[in-house]
């Protein structure tokens, strides 16, 4: 792979040979995006062929990634076959049971993103190409709820499978064979799942919100139970985002969290919007923001969450806030920064990059190119140069001084410019803590609990 990491080049070497003998087995380039790669191809017991997962171009001329095989390599005229094809996106190759000639991989639905079933296809190439869908009419026996969010884990010799029905309701483990029947109900969190059933839960709803470029935004809100809808309460709304590239947090897996006790405790309303940028979708979308991060994944925040408000009569427009962490701490200051018209009341950030040039190259360079050839895009996703917007809000800085992933400079940059540009906001530092905070997690979420409850109380 190049520096840039948008051309990557599969090299098939002979080990044993005494002098290195390799051919070209796959040249992979990306136009207007970088190349995903991140995971080992898996190979046939021969060696002369493998299965990996690249954009594969659809019916409608969009590209959307997906299992692929490619043969015979080591004639030096390697073949590329896609196994798999439509709108969704495959995301595990799972397993390759040679013998019998089918692949095993998790992929979402054309219907919905958010949901992730495992399936099984054939690998001959002159046979039934339909897939199997494995898990889609499992019903969970605990709540008779269907698992929609779906991982595995296949024996060596692909005759048995561990499949793990991860949401949306309280997660469980059984093991089937080959032929799908459920031999054993491994692990189903029965004494989890009781004193889930006697706490209050959030009501999930889902939207589907347009977004430039004839995307679709999605959107998962938590709203307190028993709240009422009708318009005549008005709830906050407290955002979660992260938004990175090829980042998602809208699907069906159980999470039970932060948010969860803001929505049951202080009826208070969480939200995650995946926008531009964000993974699950089609390269189109995913590639949107490619060279200038802090554009695009930043708008789809401040103008979702504007339509939210407009169209949900039970959402307080007054008393709305935002809140990220490393990422999303970013993505936060830059929402901040970026709206102009009253969507937010207040944000927190927690250990924000807040200027690019200063954050891990591999990491940036994949997404922005090198500084040398995009000066504008790096200098356009600078949080330090946008602050001024920030004296409009109540704004909440958080880092600690030990994070060796973002580094506290980041932080201390971006506290200076306020102070210079006589910006009020709150800091909160923690000595000796790296990028998780976990030695001062309680400290950390009173914190923002307190400044949250003063954003809102103020409006």
């Amino acid at each position: 792979m190049n520096r840039e990491q948008n051309k990557a080049y599969f090299h098939f070497c002979y080990v044993h040979d005494s002098l290195p003998n390799c051919t070209t087995a796959l040249k992979h380039s990306e136009r207007h995006g970088w190349v995903e790669q991140f995971e080992p191809p898996v190979f046939s017991d021969d060696g002369d062929s493998f299965l990996t997962i690249l954009p594969q171009r659809q019916p409608n001329s969009s590209y959307w990634r997906h299992a692929v095989a490619i043969t015979s390599v080591s004639t030096g005229k390697p073949r590329n076959v896609a196994l798999t094809s439509g709108r969704f996106v495959v995301t595990e190759i799972v397993s390759w049971d040679q013998k019998n000639s089918y692949l095993y991989y998790l992929a979402t639905t054309e219907e919905e993103s958010a949901v992730q079933h495992l399936y099984r296809i054939s690998t001959r190439l002159d046979g039934d190409r339909k897939p199997k869908c494995l898990s889609c009419g499992i019903v969970r026996e605990t709540d008779r709820n269907r698992c929609l969010y779906n991982t595995a884990k296949f024996s060596t010799d692909h005759s048995h499978y561990v499949l793990t029905c991860a949401g949306p309701g309280v997660p469980d483990i059984a093991i089937y064979n080959r032929d799908s029947s459920k031999l054993l109900a491994w692990e189903e969190n029965d004494a989890v799942a009781e004193i889930i059933a006697e706490k209050s839960q959030p009501v999930v709803r889902r939207y589907k919100v347009p977004v430039p470029g004839g995307f679709e935004a999605r959107v998962r809100l938590l709203i307190p139970p028993n709240a009422d809808l009708s318009g005549a309460t008005k709830y906050p709304m407290l955002i979660f985002v992260y938004g990175g590239p090829d980042s998602y947090q809208v699907t069906e897996k159980f999470n039970v969290d932060w948010g969860t006790y803001l929505v049951t405790n202080k009826s208070i309303i969480y939200a995650t919007i995946d926008g531009r940028g964000s993974g699950l979708m089609d390269n189109g979308m995913l590639f949107a923001g490619y060279r200038n991060l802090g554009t695009v994944e930043i708008a789809d925040q401040i103008n979702v969450t504007r339509y939210l408000q407009r169209t949900l009569s039970f959402i307080d427009h007054t008393r709305t806030a935002i809140w990220g962490w490393s990422y999303g701490g970013y993505a936060t200051g830059m929402t901040l920064a970026m709206d102009y018209h009253g969507v937010f009341k207040c944000g927190m950030s927690v250990a924000p990059v807040t200027d690019w040039a200063l954050y891990d190259s591999i990491y940036t360079e994949r997404f922005m190119g090198l500084p040398s050839d995009n000066l504008h895009g790096y200098e356009q996703g600078q949080l330090l140069n946008k602050v001024d917007n920030i004296k409009t809000k109540m704004y909440y800085l958080i880092h600690g001084t030990l994070d060796d992933n973002v580094h506290y400079q980041q932080s201390l940059l971006l506290a200076k410019v306020l102070e210079q540009k006589d910006i009020l906001f709150r800091q909160q530092t923690y000595t000796d803590e790296d990028h998780g905070i976990a030695q001062s997690r309680a400290h950390l979420y009173h914190s923002l609990e307190n400044f949250l409850d003063e954003c809102y109380e103020a409006s």
